[in-house]
């Protein structure tokens, strides 16, 4: 299928993009039978992203922070909208639950199935720690279920991820689970001067769990020792 004849996907992440989600664009950059674009609210100070292909709601200016305020409180894109309906998109997909939510009125404008992957914290999180959090998550959380009644489909990251989907009543016929790619050309095993090498890779915060990961190598490492 050549370029021109790709029919185009939106990629919509409210934040376009911080430098923690290399794999939104690793995945966006590695489709092939779509012509991929980005939406969202506004950019962020973070990863680069062809700028002839990524469309915001906000330029960074008063005019368009009044822009997003609208679109986030009552999902008013008019702007946004006309542009997206002129590239004849065939499909939305939203990176995260709060921005699937977000995400959802545009879905609904220019009449599009919607996809919405959750990537971890957004569905494992409590609904306390939610009533505790910012505007975003406490309005995900009230309006959850006109995201599980109008999006088509739910991508859950691991097993684990579309376990606690079902349990926040989202219906099971619309989750597939689908694990993230690696790109094995660029990481594969390979044998260093001390042997093998167990590589952490995530932000050193406790819910990553880089604590259990070392314990859990201590354990390897022992039962490994040959003895005296």
């Amino acid at each position: 299928m050549t370029l021109e004849l790709r029919p185009t996907v939106i990629i919509y992440c409210d934040h376009l993009l911080y430098p923690s989600e290399t794999f939104i664009r690793s995945q966006v950059g590695a489709l092939r039978r779509f012509a991929p674009v980005y939406a969202g609210s506004r950019r962020v100070r973070g990863l680069d992203l062809p700028s002839e292909s990524t469309y915001t709601i906000s330029g960074g200016d008063a005019a368009g922070q009044v822009r997003e305020v609208l679109f986030k409180l009552f999902g008013i894109a008019p702007h946004l909208v006309q542009k997206l309906r002129a590239l004849d998109p065939v499909l939305l997909h939203a990176h995260f639950g709060s921005d699937g939510l977000r995400a959802l009125p545009l879905a609904q404008r220019l009449d599009l199935p919607l996809i919405v992957t959750f990537h971890g914290s957004d569905a494992t999180v409590t609904d306390l720690r939610y009533t505790k959090s910012h505007y975003g998550h406490r309005r995900y959380l009230a309006n959850r279920g006109a995201l599980q009644r109008g999006a088509s489909l739910f991508v859950a990251v691991s097993e684990f991820v579309r376990q606690k989907l079902i349990e926040q009543q989202f219906p099971p016929a619309k989750i597939v689970v689908h694990y993230v790619g690696v790109d094995t050309d660029v990481f594969a095993p390979r044998l260093g001067e001390n042997g093998l090498a167990v590589l952490f890779v995530g932000r050193l915060a406790e819910v990553k769990g880089a604590e259990y990961l070392i314990r859990a190598m201590a354990e390897v490492q022992r039962s490994t020792q040959k003895p005296n």
